[in-house]
């Protein structure tokens, strides 16, 4: 079966690896009588290829939202967007002649470069995540995820009802003030910064693991058997609570992965587009 990377018999890897070797020969052919560069005929040749394939590129991202089009499909655009973007590396570097400066036509090869390597973290994540989160999540959704924590919480609710003031309030604090999701930072770290109130003082309670294990402690001093099973039910509710969140929690982590190179090779590739028209007119005005 045809994925982004075995599209067609690989036929987008083959028109990049080809455009490779053709350009990278000739770089090593020709001799311009001055350092190699992009002043040379070669340089404006492969210089005008590299152009027309960046353009070529950021057209996926227009292509990907046309749904009625029949100008080839998003797996074959993606595919060629892979590597022919891969190939732009190669192509590129030889259009400099490896002659680098502090100018506009550097900052626009670097943009490049970061636009690339970005887009070489998004093939690896739309290809490793997706099957990171089917393993993560089972057969459940994510909403049923949630759906089981509030039916969680409705039953520890009703039987804290029962216990002590002191046992009520750790309880709902532990329910208040759980958190999930966050900041970015948070979310690629898999941080919980849930808390829980004991004796009017605020404690962490990450992973729902500091109110398990004081409940676990009251149920040892526990000597009525009504509220020692109360205790019991609860701690496996916040059991299977902890479980639950802890799975969303690695589902939030996986979706921030997922989007959070498009922040950047997205806004970069329009920062790219600018560099490069001021490169080519640079070249028309000052050579």
């Amino acid at each position: 079966m045809d994925n982004l990377f075995t599209y067609r018999n690989f036929r987008y890897f083959k028109l990049a690896l080809w455009l490779t070797i053709i350009f990278s020969a000739i770089y090593i052919w020709h001799e311009p009588g001055q350092p190699k560069n992009g002043g040379t005929w070669f340089g404006y040749t492969i210089g005008t290829v590299a152009a027309l394939l960046i353009l070529i590129l950021m057209y996926f991202g227009r292509r990907k939202r046309n749904y009625f089009s029949n100008f080839g499909t998003v797996k074959g655009w993606l595919s060629a967007h892979v590597y022919l973007g891969s190939a732009l590396l190669i192509l590129a570097t030889l259009h400099t002649g490896f002659q680098f400066g502090i100018n506009v036509h550097t900052l626009a090869y670097a943009l490049m470069c970061f636009v690339i390597f970005s887009g070489f973290y998004g093939a690896w994540a739309y290809v490793y995540l997706p099957g990171q989160k089917r393993e993560n999540l089972k057969t459940i959704s994510p909403e049923e995820y949630f759906q089981s924590i509030e039916d969680f919480d409705r039953q520890i609710m009703t039987l804290a009802k029962g216990l002590s003031e002191k046992l009520n309030l750790l309880i709902n604090s532990a329910l208040e003030r759980t958190e999930l999701g966050g900041g970015l930072m948070n979310q690629l770290s898999l941080r919980d910064k849930s808390k829980l109130v004991v004796d009017d003082r605020i404690l962490a309670n990450e992973n729902q693991s500091n109110c398990i294990n004081l409940l676990v402690a009251e149920l040892a001093k526990e000597t009525e058997q009504e509220k020692s099973n109360q205790l019991k039910t609860i701690i496996e509710l916040f059991g299977s609570r902890q479980r639950a969140l802890k799975v969303l929690r690695q589902d939030i982590k996986h979706n921030s992965l997922l989007q959070l190179w498009l922040y950047f090779h997205v806004p970069v590739s329009f920062a790219l587009l600018a560099a490069l028209i001021a490169h080519i007119v640079s070249i028309f005005i000052y050579w």
